[in-house]
């Protein structure tokens, strides 16, 4: 499986970007690949930190980001 190393890379290869957010106050602006079940571990990109990381996806409230005008 190939891995992004920029935000580019993500569109290019078809990944969604979600904003998550957790009861604790932590937000992350993420891209998942198409097939990531959000309710389980799963890889994404990070775009502030431009890095890939591991989310437990039931400790976050996720909002897929359709408009890009709102960031």
């Amino acid at each position: 499986m190939n891995r992004p190393t920029c935000d580019n890379d993500c569109t290019r290869m078809g990944w969604k970007q979600y904003f998550l957010s957790s009861m604790y106050g932590h937000e992350l602006d993420v891209s998942v690949p198409p097939d990531a079940d959000l309710d389980d571990s799963f890889i994404a990109f990070d775009h502030d930190e431009q890095e890939l990381i591991r989310i437990n996806g039931w400790l976050f409230a996720a909002v897929e980001v359709t408009d890009h005008e709102w960031f």
